[in-house]
């Protein structure tokens, strides 16, 4: 469409500066101007001979309204003396009273006008490859000609033909006008606008080959149909019957360029063909009104239906060039949308694990500093810190987590969850902040455990995130309400608060990814980002749930419902998870161990060395890998805790080369990256557990005791 319009300004843009220049060179302005008139009088003289001025009422295609439209188009208006004076001067020479002969060239010039005028004021394109274009000269064809048929009639009525033909105004001569003009329109109009809009073209061997034979087979069935009496076979199947797929295949195949010149070869062939050859109505060759008018009728139809046609399928053309260069963008849009999102990912896990390493750094540091005794005024100070950087950490996690989730690379591990049991879970890991806060945990669960199938880290993720919220948007000393329910085969959980509650305009807002700094309400507040709840609506959904925010406005609490489904069944081992976690705590600290740690960072591996042989564990440090492979070879630890990202290579290859070695020690990764495909790398390496930064000397211990428990079974089926 960019292109039509283009050329089109650009083809009016040449005419006016044609124009231009004619006005400042006179001499360049009358060269056009004769050349103008030398050819109209030409197409006139030869269009005259084919017309009988018999008064029947009988006309032939008119090129001349071809020509003079095509003049005025490209040229201008004020070219009208090309065809007024030729065309007045020839009729005067046949003898045509003279004002008859102005009438007559006035009522083609002024057809001419109207058609330009028409054309232009209606944004018409000579390139013929729109709908709108077609029929847009489909009625400058109709309405033009009318005029000059008028014209021409009323002359004739008024002041005689100069044949004996006036005082009566002759109808059939008004038809037959008209109809020859509006064909001579549509086929030679047509031909001439588009070969003379943009003339030179470029072809491939191939594509040449098929025009002549097109072309050829155009020329070959309308010379049959019309100057031979071979024109039907069988006695009763006209060769039309046989043109009219050879159109179709030029209209296809040559679009408007090609379509024109067929139907202006048809247009030659045909009003000749009637004249002089066979014709296609009277078998005795005799030129009569009926056949005359049957074959303008026919060219018409014909020039009609494959202007349509072709311009239709060149919309479909373009529409389909247009759809595959738009889809072209689309892809190369979601190509740099996915490499930025993988771009923004990758910056967010390395983000997060030069994040990880200073929290670590600061968890161990605090580790020790408990460890070693706060004076009592600084224990508060001290809490708030860790407290803090726990928040951050799992602020981290919020982050990583929606940028998997909205790359569809996030994958949930569904397994049996006891519902009561994570909520007492996640409102221990909420109680920090509670009790910062200073806040009354109420909870509602019924004495029957609710089970689903769902990701228990995942799920707890949810609950502590809607806790902390809580937490965050209640004032100092209030109430939070935790409740388990069964409703329609699906379990709600339930957390509700006194605090400041959610205006309505901001509840249809609450769940969106990154609310604005200046939002109210508690999607966002100090230190946050602004996504915790909309992770949580992320997670729930993949569980195949849903979650909604309720409010009865500002200062008026807020309550947030989780609905999730409900497993039918109730799993096997049931309560085997919280006998494990027992025996865990039991264990914890009681049975020595080597230890192994390795990190370069050395306030980070001395650190835990420290907290560790507090435990009663004999620790050796190494700070990269050869030196841990060589401290395993002569220490023989029973536990490894390995950093992933060490100096000469990475904890994923010592790790291999540990277990090549033939190392049995548990090995724990120790890394800033949390990422599943983190995990997966992990395992694949050999490792037996993975710990994302920052870890305290508890999640050690944690992995410690289970380690225990499972060398506790081994050792009680061995006896």
């Amino acid at each position: 469409m960019l292109i039509r319009s283009s050329l089109r300004n650009a083809t009016l843009g040449a005419m006016a500066t044609v124009s231009a220049r004619m006005r400042r060179r006179p001499w360049g302005y009358f060269g056009v101007l004769l050349g103008a008139a030398v050819l109209y009088l030409g197409v006139v003289m030869l269009s005259l001979n084919l017309v009988p001025l018999d008064g029947s009422g009988a006309s032939l295609v008119w090129p001349p309204a071809a020509v003079g439209l095509a003049m005025m188009y490209f040229l201008d208006y004020e070219f009208w003396p090309a065809m007024v004076l030729p065309f007045f001067a020839l009729l005067l020479a046949r003898g045509i009273p003279p004002p008859t002969a102005a009438a007559v060239g006035i009522a083609n010039l002024v057809e001419a006008l109207i058609g330009t005028y028409m054309l232009r004021r209606m944004d018409f394109s000579p390139l013929f490859s729109r709908l709108r274009d077609s029929l847009t000269f489909l009625l400058t064809a109709v309405c033009a000609t009318v005029v000059s048929g008028l014209i021409t009639t009323a002359t004739i009525y008024f002041f005689g033909s100069g044949h004996g033909v006036s005082g009566v105004f002759n109808s059939p001569l008004f038809g037959g006008l008209w109809v020859g003009h509006a064909v001579s329109l549509l086929s030679f109009g047509a031909f001439a606008l588009r070969w003379g809009c943009r003339p030179a073209f470029t072809k491939t061997f191939k594509e040449l080959v098929e025009g002549a034979i097109v072309f050829g087979l155009v020329v070959a069935l309308n010379i049959l149909i019309y100057w031979t009496p071979w024109g039907v076979v069988g006695g009763s199947i006209s060769l039309i019957y046989i043109l009219i797929p050879v159109l179709i295949w030029a209209a296809l195949r040559t679009g408007p360029r090609g379509i024109t010149l067929a139907l202006v070869l048809s247009a030659i062939i045909a009003a000749t063909g009637v004249l002089f050859g066979h014709g296609i109505v009277n078998p005795q060759n005799i030129p009569t009104s009926a056949e005359l008018f049957a074959t303008q009728l026919l060219i018409g139809t014909l020039s009609i239906i494959f202007l349509i046609f072709t311009s239709i399928t060149e919309e479909r053309k373009e529409a389909v060039v247009s759809l595959r260069g738009n889809i072209e963008k689309l892809s190369e849009a979601l190509g740099r949308i996915s490499n930025e999102d993988k771009a923004k990912s990758d910056f967010l896990a390395i983000l997060a694990h030069e994040l990880r390493n200073p929290l670590s750094s600061i968890v161990t540091s605090l580790e020790i500093m408990k460890q070693s005794g706060i004076r009592e005024e600084n224990i508060k100070s001290v809490d708030s810190i860790a407290s803090q950087v726990h928040h951050m950490a799992r602020m981290l996690d919020d982050l990583l987590d929606m940028s998997r989730i909205s790359q569809r690379r996030f994958k949930i591990q569904k397994e049996a969850v006891d519902l009561n049991m994570l909520l007492d879970e996640s409102i221990d890991m909420a109680d920090s902040l509670i009790t910062d806060r200073r806040h009354r945990v109420v909870r509602h669960v019924p004495e029957n455990h609710v089970w689903i199938d769902g990701d228990p880290v995942r799920l707890g993720q949810v609950f502590v995130n809607l806790l902390n919220n809580s937490a965050k948007y209640t004032d100092p000393g209030g109430t939070i309400e935790v409740s388990l329910s069964q409703e329609n085969g699906g379990a709600v959980v339930a957390v509700r608060d006194n605090g400041i509650g959610i205006t309505p305009k901001h509840l249809s807002t609450i769940f969106e990814a990154v609310q604005r700094p200046n939002t109210p309400g508690p999607a966002r507040g100090p230190g946050g980002l602004g996504i915790g709840l909309s992770l949580c609506k992320r997670l729930v959904e993949l569980h195949g749930g849903t979650i909604e925010a309720r409010s009865g406005g500002e200062g008026k609490g807020s309550e947030f419902v989780v609905r999730l489904p409900e497993t039918a069944q109730t799993p096997l081992g049931f309560g085997q998870p919280t006998r494990r976690r027992r025996f865990a705590q039991r264990l914890r600290g009681r049975a020595p161990m080597r230890i192994l740690m390795v990190d370069d960072n050395q306030v980070v591996a001395e650190g835990f060395a420290k907290l560790l042989e507090a435990q009663g564990h004999k620790v050796e440090v190494a700070f990269d890998a050869p030196e841990a492979l060589k401290a395993a070879r002569e220490f023989n630890p029973e536990v490894i805790v390995l950093d992933i990202g060490l100096p000469t290579f990475d904890g994923y290859e010592a790790a291999r080369r540990l277990r090549a070695a033939g190392s049995r020690a548990l090995l724990i990764a120790l890394t800033g990256y949390g990422q599943e495909e983190d995990k997966r790398r992990a395992r694949d390496a050999g490792f037996d557990a993975h710990l994302t930064k920052p870890v305290s000397v508890a999640d050690i211990d944690a992995l410690l005791a289970e380690r225990q428990i499972s060398s506790a079974k081994t050792t009680s089926r061995s006896l």
